[in-house]
């Protein structure tokens, strides 16, 4: 028993001296944290239009604050804008969204088609461009967003046209008749006919209900010289129309 208690206390020793040894060095890990929560990290500043804001902005109905993608002739994402097209579509990142707006006839809440981190495609002449935290940045809503890309990949078999837009994929002008005629075509003649690459859900009634579009992809259709918005993607020219500027389909 004599043995044993004189055990017990070498080891309690051994125990103390141990706890003497790691104590310091715990706290010297711990230290650099413990000071770092004690100062705080530094507040995210933020500013509109160089004007400085308690917090960050916070987008109304159904509205999307977007950050743009360089405007020079070549997109961050691979969008092709000539010198004097710069209020051509164009693209961005959905910062933050509203949540929708309520229709005043039904009381229907109709939601934001888009959300935050949504690599988006804008129409041209939409919404209104602010300088946010430095920043290029578009305020717009729903309706002026022609649509989204999966993955953030810019492509055209990776753009989802919104509500009942559709993705055309612009036919060559025939340059001679079947029989070998020649047909005098301007340069400045717009495409009106092509293949849909891509179809929209569906439009929004005002009771919040979609009405598929009634046009799939991989048909042909016709449409109004001056309808929808010229789109440059990788693969070739292509136009984003809404169903009903369609005037026929095959």
């Amino acid at each position: 028993c004599r043995r044993r208690a004189c055990q017990i206390r070498e080891n309690t020793m051994a125990g103390v001296a141990l706890a003497c040894v790691l104590g310091p060095v715990a706290y010297s890990l711990g230290s650099p944290t413990a000071a770092s929560a004690r100062r705080g990290a530094p507040a995210m500043q933020y500013s509109l239009n160089n004007y400085p804001l308690p917090g960050p902005l916070s987008p109304v109905y159904n509205q999307a604050l977007v950050k743009l993608s360089r405007s020079d002739e070549t997109t961050t994402g691979g969008l092709f804008l000539a010198a004097e097209e710069k209020e051509k579509p164009r693209e961005g990142v959905v910062v933050e969204a509203g949540p929708g707006r309520v229709h005043p006839d039904t009381g229907a809440t109709l939601p934001t088609a888009v959300k935050s981190g949504d690599l988006v495609l804008l129409g041209e002449f939409a919404g209104e461009k602010v300088d946010y935290n430095g920043a290029s940045h578009q305020f717009v809503s729903d309706d002026g967003i022609l649509g989204t890309f999966k993955g953030g990949v810019v492509q055209a078999d990776t753009f989802c046209p919104l509500r009942d837009r559709l993705l055309v994929r612009l036919a060559e002008a025939q340059s001679e008749t079947s029989s070998g005629i020649a047909l005098a075509t301007g340069d400045d003649e717009a495409a009106t006919q092509g293949e849909v690459v891509a179809a929209g859900p569906g439009r929004m009634t005002s009771a919040g209900e979609v009405v598929p579009v009634g046009i799939s992809a991989g048909e042909h259709v016709l449409f109004g010289k001056y309808a929808g918005a010229d789109v440059s993607l990788p693969g070739g020219k292509f136009k984003v129309v809404h169903a009903s500027d369609c005037l026929a389909k095959w």
